[in-house]
């Protein structure tokens, strides 16, 4: 090992940049702690540093280094900045071998700020939100306050995510900068067990609210209804039409203090800080027809107080419809609802000898969990005692049990079948996995698709557009038409429809209920534009190891060449590989233990060589042998052979001399050729890629279906990102990268869409867009075709609310809505918030083997 090894009984200091938060703490620890010969490391966030203890001949400080790198963060004080690498869990372990990704990468890269000395996300419930430009007010309220680093506020959800230094900046001070804007926010952190309760509740009491509302609205518009009509049904005389309007206009007074208020009242916030919102639309489209009315009152014109019944009636269809979107967002939270009321509320945890139930907020690392038969599993952890099937389709989206013995690793919130296990604890609260999916999913769900930040766009100068066009048709009315009273009527009408709540709610709302959808089926999203670049998608290429193939090779056949014992040219071939952690050396792993092993190296793309036994050995491909000095002539007839068979064949070089080959199979996943089949079925260009030598890709590309010239072999890791680029075609096509390993981790950066699967390395998942939690490929096409469909809603969702616009504001301007202009206007305003809502909801039931609801 290397000369800067240190003794188990002086702890190490290495310093560590990037970290941010309470879970790159935990990150780098799981990294250092999975090298062999860690004893223990302890991590702290202020300073960045971790103290290390290991056993001397089995770890040093370069592999503790190099364990950290590979996690995403720096050895250095202060010159290393490095984004981190998301870790979920069990379901993401952490990396142990550094890899370089080229930024090559097509899609816009994310500006990262400098790393804070110390970082947390805070969640927020976010308050009295309404459209598009509520949105932006917030952010920018959040932005302004010193120690925010940043800031994404989300309507659907009504959740904002804020990345904050907890040194400069407390909860205190957002809720302040956030009233000042005419909001109010609060912490809002989910727990397993208790979170999910909390949302229903706060879901509950915001429905409630609404319902209250509208039954004061239906309670005042009805009677204003029957007075509005009264004097012309009735034909009532002069006095009689005066107590009627003035109980008109106590009823709509009611209406307008209790309906319109908050309106009114946000508006004028808006007014203060220079600016104008769906609150101004609402306030001044009632309180015109209400104002109006009022003035015709107090004037003698009695026959005009009816339009009394107009600002009563604008305000209760608004009511009607914000209660009917207050009850349609639960669909958006109901995936993250779902998710938390899979972890048990309690944990049985064995201690000193006595098991006893216990909170599960309360369980420690470490801790003995008895988990019966039929239960819940409640922590992440090893299996110590038991066996059983454990139903594992909350994590991956399969329903077939896997079983699970003695030294397994269990997920917390996966079922327990018919055994009895006894659980090491291992990893609770942030780090388990489920927490990991719940934080996945609210970053996806707070995330900004390209098509969104168009329609933030738009709204923030919608408002002032549609404030001009009222006033144009006041004084269109007036001036050439001499009918104010009409002008009026007309420029209410124009107020009310162009409201822009459907906008904003446009595109959240379909992302947050396409990502609790994903989720569902084990589909983990990372963020709202990948949504966007699945919809046209040409080309999906395939890694072959692992990810059509189940990467678990085992030996089929050997040969030795004259002059060599076959046996002895298995145990020396599995020495050498023994200390690699390739999957093809794995293969190898129970020939050659006990042989002496020195001078290893390792060769990416190529082999391995070292000294076994006195020997140097050289294992790997042809064109490694060939580059090393050695004559591969007399391997190739039988190489050849075993190759078009769907071998991969290793050649044996000892003392420079070609001595054997060892051909190993890695079958191909069962669901692997019906995944191709769907993609190509789907019109897609399906390519694989791999390191392997042609002959042996060729050889599964047929079995998948696929043609030769849709095979792409003998590529190096370093060559995949270029591989991709050059399928886009400059640009012209989009790519779509499917891998798990490490070496696919450039490739799955460069793609347009970079899917990997769960049971992959750590940074392949960093590095993808898509995580699928399970490793079969059958995802594949889901995860597309809900790329697509969620696409599809957002497209149809712009449509209605600009379509509602569009066509609303010309007709209300010209008065071809009539004297029902508002009543009309109100109504089409509600049931385009509803439409979006509805045709949002219906991506909950999407079925992602034909992307059709």
């Amino acid at each position: 090992m290397s000369a800067t090894s240190t003794t188990s009984l002086d702890p190490l200091t290495i310093p560590v940049s990037g970290m941010t938060c309470g879970h790159c703490v935990s990150t780098v620890r799981q990294a250092i702690e999975a090298l062999p010969g860690v004893r223990s490391a302890d991590v702290s966030l202020s300073p960045g540093s971790a103290q290390v203890e290991f056993e001397p001949g089995l770890a040093d400080v370069e592999s503790v280094k190099q364990a950290i790198h590979a996690a995403g963060y720096g050895t250095e004080a202060e010159s290393f900045k490095s984004p981190k690498l998301v870790s979920i869990g069990g379901l993401i372990p952490t990396a142990t071998v550094p890899v370089v990704i080229p930024l090559s990468n097509p899609r816009p890269a994310p500006e990262i700020p400098p790393v804070a000395p110390s970082r947390e996300e805070w969640n927020l419930a976010v308050g009295g939100m309404h459209c598009a430009s509520c949105v932006g007010r917030v952010e920018e309220a959040l932005q302004g306050v010193p120690g925010v680093v940043e800031a994404r506020v989300n309507l659907a959800t009504e959740r904002a995510g804020v990345v904050v230094d907890p040194s400069r900046v407390s909860e205190p001070a957002l809720a302040e900068a956030v009233a000042r804007a005419g909001y109010s926010v609060r912490r809002a952190e989910l727990r397993p067990g208790e979170g999910a309760e909390s949302l229903r509740r706060e879901r509950a009491e915001l429905v409630g609210a609404w319902r209250k509302r509208l039954m004061v609205g239906i309670a005042v518009t009805i009677p204003l209804v029957i007075l509005g009509y009264a004097p012309w049904l009735f034909r009532l005389g002069h006095q009689a039409t005066a107590a009627v309007g003035w109980t008109m206009f106590a009823l709509a007074t009611v209406a307008q203090v209790t309906l319109g208020g908050p309106y009114i009242r946000g508006a004028i916030a808006r007014l203060r800080q220079g600016s104008s919102n769906m609150d101004t639309l609402i306030a001044l489209g009632s309180t015109t027809a209400y104002g109006y009315s009022l003035a015709r009152l107090v004037t003698g014109h009695l026959h005009d107080a009816h339009t009394f019944m107009d600002a009563g009636l604008i305000l209760t269809f608004i009511t009607l419809g914000k209660y009917l979107e207050a009850r349609s967002k639960g669909s958006a939270g109901a995936a993250i609802e779902r998710l938390l009321d899979l972890a048990p509320k309690t944990a049985r945890v064995i201690r000193d000898g006595v098991e006893q139930e216990i909170p599960l907020a309360e369980v420690r690392q470490g801790d003995h969990v008895r988990v019966r038969p039929g239960e819940s599993i409640p922590v992440d952890g090893d299996v110590a005692e038991g066996s059983s099937s454990v139903d594992e389709s909350m994590l991956t989206g399969e329903s077939i049990p896997v079983e699970k013995g003695s030294g397994d690793r269990v997920t917390g919130a996966t079922r327990n079948g018919d055994g009895s296990l006894l659980i090491v604890a291992r990893r609770l609260g942030r780090e388990s996995a489920l927490e990991g999916i719940v934080r996945l999913v609210r970053e996806a769900q707070a995330s900004k698709a390209g098509i969104q930040r168009l329609a933030d766009a738009i709204s923030a100068r919608f408002v002032p557009a549609v404030l001009v066009v009222a006033v144009l048709t006041v004084l269109g009315w007036g001036i050439w038409r001499g009918d104010w009273s009409s002008g009026v009527i007309n420029a209410a009408a124009v107020l009310v429809i162009a409201c822009p709540c459907a906008l904003g709610l446009a595109t959240p709302m379909a992302v947050a209920v396409a990502t609790g959808r994903g989720a569902r089926e084990g589909l983990l999203v990372r963020e709202a534009s990948a949504f966007e670049r699945m919809d046209r998608l040409e080309v999906v290429v395939l890694d072959k190891t692992g990810t059509v193939t189940e990467g678990r090779p085992s030996l089929v056949d050997s040969t030795a060449l004259e002059g060599f014992d076959r046996d002895r040219v298995l145990s020396l071939a599995g020495a050498a590989e023994s200390a690699s952690e390739h999957p093809l050396a794995r293969a190898l792993s129970t020939f050659g233990a006990g042989l002496p092993v020195s001078d290893f190296l390792a060769v990416r793309g190529g082999g391995v060589s070292a000294k076994v036994d006195g020997q140097s050995i050289l294992v790997g491909s042809d064109r490694y042998l060939k580059e090393s000095g050695v004559d591969v002539s007399p391997f190739r007839e039988t190489a050849d052979r075993w190759e078009n068979q769907a071998r991969t064949v290793l050649r044996v070089a000892i003392d420079g001399r070609a001595a054997g080959l060892i051909a190993l199979a890695d079958a191909i996943k069962p669901g692997s050729r019906e995944a191709v089949e769907r993609l190509k079925k789907e019109g897609l260009q399906v390519v694989l890629l791999t390191g392997d030598n042609p002959s042996t890709a060729q050889a599964v590309a047929r079995e998948l279906g696929l043609s030769d010239t849709d095979v792409f072999a003998g590529v190096l890791p370093d060559g995949k990102a270029a591989k991709i680029d050059a399928l886009r075609l400059g640009g012209k096509r989009r790519v779509a990268m499917v891998g798990d390993g490490l070496n696919d981790a450039p490739a799955l950066a460069s793609a347009d869409v970079g899917i990997a699967l769960g049971t992959g390395t750590d940074l392949a998942k960093a590095s993808a867009d898509v995580v699928i939690a399970s490793g079969d490929l059958r995802a594949v096409p889901k995860a597309i075709a809900l790329g697509k469909a969620t696409l599809r809603a957002i497209r149809w969702n712009l449509f209605w609310a600009f379509a509602y616009n569009t066509f609303g504001i010309p007709l209300a301007a010209f008065g071809l809505f009539g004297t029902y202009g508002p009543l009309i206007a109100s109504a089409a305003m509600s049931m385009s918030s509803v439409t979006v809502m509805i045709r949002s909801g219906m991506l909950a039931q999407v079925d992602l083997n034909s992307g059709s609801p």
